[in-house]
């Protein structure tokens, strides 16, 4: 899945060990890449893009 935040794209997959985790790695910079947690997904409003809205 792809999300946009702050005029950067990235590639979003869930981290395998914790089902709480989601990577993100830059489109332009592959190995540009960041682990968020799901408070820190919810802060950046990306949780909603991630997991659809409830």
């Amino acid at each position: 899945m792809t999300v946009t935040h702050n005029g950067k794209e990235y590639s979003v997959k869930r981290c395998a060990l914790n089902d709480n985790e989601w990577r993100l790695t830059s489109l332009e910079k592959p190995r540009d890449q960041l682990t968020l947690n799901r408070w820190q997904m919810h802060i950046a409003g990306l949780l909603e893009q991630v997991e659809g809205k409830k």
